[in-house]
């Protein structure tokens, strides 16, 4: 894969809504809303952990292609469920 040509694109004017929305759909990934509520704490904590590796994974993926920055759109501290990521 040509990591180069892809990240001129993303830089370029044709690319600059894929990269937003990459990185919006990054974003939403810590947004505690995305969480399926459980019953059990023991579930709760897989799903929380889930998430946050489907995070840290979407972000790998994304810093070969892209400069990722941090969430864009802060929202009140207390909506963000990553504390220390």
């Amino acid at each position: 894969m040509d990591t180069e040509n892809i990240k001129k694109f993303l830089d370029s004017g044709a690319g600059s809504d894929m990269k937003n929305y990459l990185q919006s759909e990054l974003d939403s990934l810590l947004d505690i809303n995305n969480i399926n509520e459980k019953d059990v704490a023991t579930q709760q904590a897989l799903e929380l952990k889930a998430q946050k590796r489907a995070y840290k994974k979407l972000k790998t993926i994304l810093e070969f292609i892209m400069t990722v920055t941090e969430e864009r759109n802060p929202k009140d501290p207390r909506d963000n469920y990553a504390v220390g990521m």
